[in-house]
């Protein structure tokens, strides 16, 4: 340990490691010089593995190798970094902007962190620098594209799709259907991404699907050829697949086949709630916080009237 005193860490792997950190960390405090680095790595040690989304937990961890490698190459104080520091991190990082904001918006969270933690008192210096303009995914996908699509799913992914229509929940959300959340007539899901719950009737095209799929010697609702859960990028895979058995079979319409994702349904769902329904439905549907999120899966406005028709 830094300062040579001796205590218990505990018997657990992950706590030992856990509080040694903190140790440390609490050591390194009282010198007067605190790293960038260090206090990234406390932010990864304690607060990364606490995050309930694979993906979140492994983009941080990408983002903090990133970061450590331009605020450690050489150590910089933590409180010598100053906005133009940001700013040359983002053009050190301008390959990939979308990552690059992403960083430094955990850049960020990192910093707050930090004066939680006593090691600064000053605001972020990413405060006010001005990020990569960010661009939305913009696809929409028909019903003729999707009609296209599925003349190649079988039936398996057929229902799969449908069902992330039919929620607009996101492809992950859709493999972790289990039996024990389906209960009262109620579909009880909670997002892995956000940990928002949302819930759903099991009624009509979504009750026949379930029913169908749903047989008492499986525990998931979607799964692979030996039975157990589907993996989210196994699905990517077979989506991939049909995909490009419907661009060969229809070369007029590839282009637009070619743009298609699995998690496009969202984006579909979101935009038929809003056209038929009101935008604060696709909100809830969805599980979002905030209108503002949800307007960037809302891909179509309601269509105008000509003037002489407005009343």
């Amino acid at each position: 340990m830094a300062d040579s005193k001796e205590k218990s860490l505990g018997t657990n792997k992950y706590e030992a490691v856990l509080e040694a950190a903190k140790l440390n960390f609490e050591f390194q405090k009282k010198g007067e010089v605190v790293l960038f680095i260090d206090v990234a790595k406390r932010y990864e040690v304690e607060i990364v593995p606490t995050k309930k989304a694979k993906n979140t937990r492994q983009s941080n961890l990408q983002a903090i190798g990133w970061l450590c490698k331009f605020f450690g190459d050489p150590p910089i104080p933590l409180e010598r970094i100053e906005p133009q520091h940001i700013k040359q991190y983002l053009q050190w990082r301008k390959d990939t902007p979308a990552v690059a904001n992403i960083e430094v918006g955990l850049f960020n969270t990192i910093w707050n962190s930090a004066r939680e933690w006593g090691y600064t008192s000053l605001p972020s210096p990413s405060q006010g620098v001005k990020k990569f303009p960010t661009k939305y995914r913009e696809i929409y996908v028909e019903d003729y594209i999707l009609e296209k699509i599925y003349e190649f799913a079988d039936e398996r992914m057929a229902d799969i799709i449908e069902t992330a229509y039919l929620l607009g929940q996101r492809p992950i959300d859709i493999c972790n259907i289990h039996r024990s959340h389906i209960y009262n007539g109620i579909l009880h899901i909670t997002q892995q991404k956000t940990g928002k719950k949302v819930r759903f009737e099991i009624t009509g095209r979504l009750k026949e699907i379930i029913d169908k799929r749903l047989q008492p010697e499986t525990t998931w609702l979607f799964t692979n050829k030996w039975g157990k859960k589907l993996d989210r990028q196994i699905l990517t895979v077979h989506f991939r697949e049909i995909r490009e058995k419907a661009m060969r079979a229809y070369p007029e319409l590839a282009n637009e086949i070619g743009k298609v994702q699995m998690r496009d349904m969202r984006a579909k769902a979101a935009t038929d709630i809003s056209l038929t329904a009101t935008d604060e439905q696709a909100q809830k549907q969805l599980g979002h916080t905030s209108k503002r999120m949800t307007q960037h899966y809302i891909r179509k406005d309601k269509p105008l009237r000509p003037t002489d028709e407005i009343t």
